[in-house]
């Protein structure tokens, strides 16, 4: 019962937390806002978390996580392995990008290394899960860390509000990229992009349907909104 009780806690001040993240941004938002918001004290608030960032990092890892939990589900969609890959890509980017707010606090997140180490092998598993044997070892370090460094310059410049691109298609530009580096060519990229986007459509598939989303982030506050 007590563990119960603190793991609601917990969650209290996570919730608040992204609250304030989303309203007034992670640097303007101060530990004891947090407290008050979360209607606990600094003791508690010590107990669970060591500091405002840590806050950040467990609520961007459990989404990360998720995530990661996903993929499988893609994989036994009945596609080719290069249409798979770009779906996932697409719904998660969608779901990180669509939200201005969760778009900024996720990219900033994303410069922790705990984050970034965690957010990288999503990348591996991405490319071992839909293409297997057919990219070795030694290219699929190398492939991840290349689409990794996509991503957070797509991040980086849309916190940075260097990009007025939509979400849809900031996903397809990594979508793009991120094919091109594995050797496919411009005219079967289009295609595979049109492939998901039909795919998405026919579905009526939104990053909430389809993805697991924890409670703490899919909440009545609308962090994520919909496609």
């Amino acid at each position: 019962m007590a563990r119960k009780k603190q793991n609601i806690k917990r969650d209290d001040i996570v919730k608040a937390a992204l609250r304030l993240f989303s309203e007034y941004g992670y640097n303007k938002t101060s530990v004891r806002q947090i407290v008050r918001e979360a209607d606990t004290s600094m003791g508690n608030l010590y107990f669970h978390f060591p500091n405002k960032q840590s806050i950040l990092e467990y609520l961007c890892s459990d989404f990360v996580s998720v995530l990661r939990k996903q993929i499988k589900k893609i994989h036994k969609i009945s596609v080719s392995p290069e249409v798979g890959f770009a779906l996932d890509f697409k719904i998660g980017y969608l779901a990180t990008l669509e939200d201005e707010t969760f778009s900024k606090i996720f990219a900033m997140a994303r410069k922790t290394p705990e984050i970034h180490q965690h957010s990288l092998e999503n990348k591996r598993i991405r490319l071992q899960t839909f293409f297997g044997d057919r990219i070795s070892e030694d290219e699929l370090q190398t492939l991840a860390v290349a689409i990794q460094g996509i991503a957070d310059s797509i991040f980086e410049q849309k916190r940075r509000k260097q990009l007025k691109t939509n979400a849809d298609k900031l996903s397809n530009t990594i979508i793009d990229y991120s094919l091109r580096l594995l050797g496919y060519v411009p005219d079967r990229i289009q295609e595979i992009i049109k492939e998901v986007n039909r795919y998405i459509d026919e579905n009526s598939i939104t990053p909430q349907k389809f993805f697991s989303l924890p409670e703490i982030i899919n909440k009545d506050e609308n962090i994520i909104t919909q496609t």
